[in-house]
């Protein structure tokens, strides 16, 4: 897979304690891939719209049971 430089702002706060965690080097790494899971979760909200406008919403009495499972960390 290729890369890309690109230039973002971020917050202060936020940068020194990412890198305290994954060190300097680590850095563009740990940001590429939070980008990743924040991209799988939206790829994940427009499926579920889809599925919504396609089928109605989940019933309550589904989204009850559904809301009780207990899940994988």
């Amino acid at each position: 897979m290729s890369t890309t430089k690109v230039s973002t702002t971020l917050t202060e706060e936020r940068v020194a304690e990412a890198k305290a965690r994954v060190g300097e080097r680590g850095f563009s790494r740990y940001l590429d891939e939070a980008l990743a899971r924040q991209l799988q979760f939206d790829r994940l909200a427009d499926l579920e719209r889809q599925l919504q406008d396609e089928f109605g919403p989940v019933p309550a009495e589904v989204q009850r049971r559904i809301d009780e499972m207990e899940w994988a960390p």
